[in-house]
């Protein structure tokens, strides 16, 4: 039986940690890796409500760029700039930079040109059939396609109620 089996080591099997580690390094896929890491550690890294409001987006050169969804969250980062440095080391990250953009973690995500919505909440049949019907007489495909969207944002947002 080979020497493996009896819980002895040999010079042929190696971690496979350690051999990635070389083949990463030597194709420059540190920063790629890290930026992965850091993507699926995000939730543990930052607390709530900032998770919802800032992706990391980009890593190069121990610069990470961050998607923020909004202007206010965008000037009030700036303030911890330093601290988000400063937790983000460990993932080689020396500086940040901030860009107003689209946080794809984000539940709220935004309807142009047609595309579908996808809305915090599900609709039920009965209101998805409300819907249908009510933009079933618009031949417009980019107005029907608006139209729907905004009823959906409505009912699903719980201000609109359907009798």
């Amino acid at each position: 039986m080979p020497p493996l089996r009896f819980g002895q080591k040999s010079g042929v099997v190696k971690r496979a940690d350690s051999l990635l580690a070389h083949l990463i390094r030597d194709l420059g896929l540190q920063e790629g890796v890290a930026l992965a890491r850091m993507k699926k550690e995000w939730h543990v890294l930052f607390q709530k409500p900032l998770v919802h409001h800032i992706t990391p987006a980009h890593l190069s050169e121990g610069e990470l760029l961050l998607y923020v969804d909004s202007p206010v969250w965008l000037q009030e980062l700036n303030f911890f700039k330093h601290e988000i440095v400063r937790k983000l080391n460990s993932y080689g990250v020396r500086e940040v930079r901030f860009r107003l953009g689209r946080n794809p973690g984000n539940e709220r995500s935004t309807a142009r040109q047609g595309r579908s919505v996808r809305v915090r909440k599900h609709l039920h049949e009965s209101e998805q059939e409300f819907v249908d019907s009510s933009v079933s007489d618009i031949h417009d495909a980019s107005l029907k396609a608006a139209v729907k969207v905004a009823m959906q944002k409505a009912i699903a947002s719980g201000r609109t109620k359907i009798s």
